[in-house]
């Protein structure tokens, strides 16, 4: 998985400007979950990034494991949530998504803004699938989303963010054939002593139901149905207005009762 948001100036980046969704989500997700009778109210929240998600859950009384493969977003997330880190109720991993292990299994695993999308075939995504298995205790809730094509348009167009805080640029490339694209983020991002270079280069690829579906099968996850809002699936940049909506796919899974 080589998208790890891995610079200092893109974590500070991103969490400033690319969290409005999960910010709204989140409480809905947690409020979802409280509902589904887990065995317990701990939760995984893989590629967790700055910590909004676990943040979320931490206030409703559950016990979190953020997980994410890069340095820079964990140490954002370590600053914000520190009384957690330092009371227990939070443990930080640094791994890959695909190969993760936390220290005790949780009752529910969460993935929120098409994070898996940077997984680079359907294979790694089985992958993944299986370490959430792995991780979740017998009736555990695995919940997340992932991008369609129509997100990733937009990525066909050059955009420039040019205010107070940032003069950033934004360009790349997608292929609707091979359902895959990239994009390059570069800047600088803050004020005075505090200004970061932004450099990142993202690749994402699309995947459709039944791929999911097959991948949560061989990974021994049962996909679920679920009532969120119509509302959640549309996306809150302003250059995804360029697109049609719906922007993303929110999924369910479930691990069977009788597995260990």
């Amino acid at each position: 998985m080589a998208n790890y948001y891995y610079s200092d100036g893109f974590a500070a980046f991103f969490d400033s400007r690319y969290t409005g969704w999960v910010h709204a989500f989140s409480p809905r997700l947690a409020d979802h979950l409280d509902r589904q009778g887990l065995p317990e109210r701990s939760v995984i929240d893989l590629c967790c990034g700055t910590g909004v998600t676990a943040s979320v859950f931490l206030a409703a009384g559950w016990r979190a494991t953020g997980v994410d493969g890069s340095s820079a977003m964990l140490d954002i997330a370590r600053k914000k949530l520190a009384p957690g880190v330092e009371s227990g109720t939070l443990t930080l991993i640094e791994a890959d998504a695909r190969s993760f292990r936390t220290p005790r299994r949780a009752a529910a695993c969460v993935s929120l803004d098409g994070a898996l999308n940077h997984l680079g075939s359907v294979a790694e995504l089985a992958e993944c699938f299986g370490s959430v298995h792995d991780a979740l205790l017998p009736g555990g809730e695995f919940v997340f989303d992932l991008y369609a094509g129509s997100h990733f348009r937009h990525w066909n167009n050059v955009t420039l963010t040019d205010d107070d805080e940032a003069v950033i640029v934004k360009r790349g490339v997608w292929d609707d054939s091979t359902r895959t694209g990239m994009l390059r983020v570069s800047g600088v991002f803050g004020t005075g002593m505090s200004a970061q270079r932004v450099d990142q280069t993202l690749r994402s690829w699309e995947y459709d139901g039944t791929e999911v579906a097959g991948a949560l099968e061989a990974a021994g996850l049962v996909p679920a149905e679920h009532d969120f809002e119509q509302r959640y699936v549309k996306c809150d940049s302003g250059s995804c207005s360029l697109t049609p909506v719906p922007c993303r796919t929110v999924y369910r899974a479930r691990k069977p009762l009788e597995q260990k």
